[in-house]
């Protein structure tokens, strides 16, 4: 049994067949805020251009650096982690 290769993620931009290499999350006052999209290089850079986005994850076969932005490596977000833990509450 062979293991299946995921699929190549194409850029969001309208027609666009180009892979993806970042995800960009949208916040106010985006008109999209509170969603992520998956954009190739060159849209990546010029969405990043508006207001209220920002990279928080990059992949692909090459980590390109998208001029301007501080590197978000895989999966990073910039937030510290949840950690819930059991308390005793008193």
């Amino acid at each position: 049994m062979r293991a299946r290769k995921a699929p190549v993620r194409r850029c969001s931009w309208h027609d666009c067949a180009k892979p993806a290499v970042a995800r960009v999350r949208f916040e106010l006052p985006n008109l999209l805020a509170g969603s992520e999209r998956d954009y190739c290089q060159p849209h990546a850079e010029l969405v990043r251009q508006g207001k209220g986005t920002r990279v928080v994850r990059r992949f692909g076969p090459r980590q390109l650096a998208l001029p301007g932005v501080p590197d978000a490596g895989a999966g990073a977000t910039g937030r510290p982690g949840r950690t819930r833990r059991k308390g005793v509450i008193g």
